[in-house]
């Protein structure tokens, strides 16, 4: 009697257990992205298996909300072997986007996505002073990404680039794109198009970005854009020198 009533109650705490990790609510993801972490999931839907949510990223202070819901499906098969396997889909994204990893990193298979430029303000000086507009155009090929580590390629161009300090619309069209291998990165930033001239390369290293490069204006134009440069470092002559540091 004992050990039947003893198969009984596991038998019972086991479908209990099972049927909570089924249907576990998609909200049980806005406690594990709670701060300090940058990402934040509003009016999540659904489960933790099948759902979706609105994204908002904050950078401490400020939390800007991504227009349009990610939907994901997660793999229980292999999250219960101890990896990650997900798919995400969301309207600025073209197509689906492949995630899986385990608890050395996370690996994003190649993608590209269309983002408001004004999540530039997330990264902190100059970009919250410029209150920036237009696009931003991502692409990536195949990414690993661990603690301290970065491999792959990243291309996101500004598109149409407009700031609220200046009268100049567009600025023009900028790239950057970053490239790593490991513990180490390279960053390049160019001008495509447009009388506003960015330039420059950076390193990064222990999740720390390093840049310096240079701002400068078509002759024509600095009149009406030296106010603006002037925003983006320290004066040298007819231009200005950056000289960022960013943590990703």
């Amino acid at each position: 009697m004992a050990a039947r009533l003893t198969i009984a109650l596991l038998t019972a705490a086991s479908t209990i257990v099972v049927t909570m990790v089924v249907a576990a609510p998609a909200a049980w993801l806005s406690g594990w992205l709670a701060p300090p972490g940058p990402v934040r999931l509003v009016e999540p839907a659904g489960t933790l298996w099948r759902g979706s949510a609105l994204i908002a990223i904050s950078d401490g202070n400020q939390a800007l909300l991504l227009p349009g819901r990610v939907a994901w499906r997660v793999d229980p098969v292999a999250l219960f072997s101890g990896r990650l396997g997900a798919t995400l889909t969301h309207p600025l994204a073209a197509g689906e986007v492949r995630i899986s990893g385990n608890r050395h990193g996370v690996d994003l298979a190649a993608g590209t996505a269309r983002l408001p430029a004004a999540w530039l303000v997330l990264f902190g000086a100059p970009f919250n002073t410029l209150r920036p507009g237009g696009e931003l155009l991502l692409t990536w090929s195949d990414l690993s990404v661990g603690n301290a580590t970065f491999s792959g390629r990243i291309e996101a161009q500004w598109r149409d680039a407009r700031s609220a300090l200046s009268p100049v619309a567009p600025l023009g069209d900028f790239r950057l794109v970053a490239s790593g291998a490991g513990a180490t990165g390279d960053l390049v930033l160019s001008t495509l198009s447009g009388p506003l001239l960015l330039e420059g390369r950076g390193r990064m290293a222990n999740r720390i970005v390093r840049f310096n490069g240079t701002a400068n204006a078509e002759p024509a134009m600095r009149p009406r854009l030296n106010a603006l440069i002037g925003v983006l470092g320290a004066r040298a002559g007819d231009h200005v020198t950056l000289d960022w540091a960013l943590q990703i």
